[in-house]
């Protein structure tokens, strides 16, 4: 079997799930190039990463152990990051408290206690907002997206990756290098027509940036009709939000959303402006970013295509992640890296078949 570094792979797509795969492609010593339409510090409403909320709080279902595996070896990495690289990665643990207008059961027993260190239920009714009717505090960590792509960025460059910006109009594209054995699909909304993947759900986000840089502390709450957070940055911004509309692409601020969006943020963290009202807070920006939804939840998985040169190839998708990209970005980058050592493995157990076969008739 070849060894990593004669293994030529192209990861399509530079968001934290493409940067993290191709990270860990990288450092398993592959021979790996990014190519991407954009890259850490562009700004483009297709460029979603950037806009991210960023901070460690699962989505994943009591019965999905796959996206549970995912978050949980995400947690557990980002929290050794955070002892050693938090200035430089831009990452901060701070205390979390979620709160909900009516909580089930399960929702106040998550799978993920045990996960997070200092998860604790809100049982004193001073501890929750008027209209919550319980909650649960714990300790997480945050990221501050436009450093911590960098950091990936960096830190892949440094050990060999390469990167080339390229606009690709299908998957093709990026097979056209005859020596390329592998690709890796991380490109988000665009695998709607890149992989032609009708589950895709485009899924519209406007968030509010504030300065508030004493906030050292994260906040959810979970209402019959709105999701409101609000996550502190270590630059000392603040991201307020949020919306989530299902097939919307449209990327203009709407005012009156982030006017409901600010009202809420400072009903649940009067912090923000030191109980002055939402009319104290200082904006510094809105942001509108499209999520990545897809029915089913994130694509990770193989399959094989023949390039036009009609070389058989890996292709790898690890994609859909919704709003979850970062909590998921190591644990499924961890998996997509087991699947091309599974996929590279079998091209070559079928090279050596019909190696074999002519062998014998010759």
């Amino acid at each position: 079997m070849k060894q990593p570094q004669q293994i030529r792979i192209n990861v399509v797509g530079a968001g934290v799930i493409g940067l993290t795969t191709a990270l860990v492609l990288q450092i398993k010593g592959y021979d790996v190039t990014i190519l991407a339409k954009h890259f850490p510090g562009d700004k483009s409403p297709e460029y979603t990463s950037p806009y991210a909320g960023a901070r460690w709080r699962t989505a994943a279902p009591d019965n999905d152990a796959r996206l549970q595996r995912y978050d949980a070896d995400t947690f557990k990495l980002l929290w050794e990051l955070a002892k050693c690289k938090a200035a430089e990665a831009g990452i901060m643990v701070v205390p979390a408290f979620d709160y909900f207008e009516k909580p089930t059961p399960s929702q106040l027993d998550p799978w993920w206690k045990d996960v997070v260190p200092g998860f604790r239920q809100l049982t004193d009714s001073k501890e929750l907002p008027k209209d919550a009717q319980g909650g649960y505090s714990y300790t997480t960590v945050l990221i501050n997206p436009d450093r911590y792509l960098k950091w990936l960025q960096s830190q892949f460059v440094r050990l060999g990756g390469k990167m080339r910006r390229a606009i690709l109009q299908d998957l093709q594209d990026a097979m056209e290098d005859p020596l390329v054995d592998a690709v890796v699909n991380c490109t988000g909304v665009q695998s709607s027509w890149l992989a032609n993947d009708k589950n895709i759900v485009p899924t519209r986000g406007q968030n509010v940036v504030v300065r508030a840089g004493h906030v050292r502390r994260t906040i959810s709450m979970k209402s019959a009709d709105a999701y409101t957070y609000v996550i502190p940055r270590s630059d000392g911004t603040v991201l307020l939000g949020t919306t989530k509309e299902e097939f919307s692409t449209d990327t203009k601020v709407d005012k009156r959303i982030a006017h409901d969006i600010m009202k809420r943020a400072v009903k649940y963290c009067p912090d923000l402006t030191h109980g002055k009202g939402v009319d104290a807070l200082r904006v510094k920006g809105h942001v509108v970013g499209i999520r990545p939804g897809r029915i089913g939840g994130p694509r990770v998985e193989n399959e094989f295509k023949v390039s036009r040169v009609g070389k058989r190839v890996l292709v790898t998708h690890n994609y859909g992640h919704d709003g979850s990209g970062y909590q998921s970005s190591w644990g499924s980058a961890k998996h997509a890296a087991h699947l091309i050592h599974e996929g590279i493995a079998a091209l070559e157990n079928e090279s050596s078949k019909i190696h074999s076969l002519f062998a014998a008739r010759l």
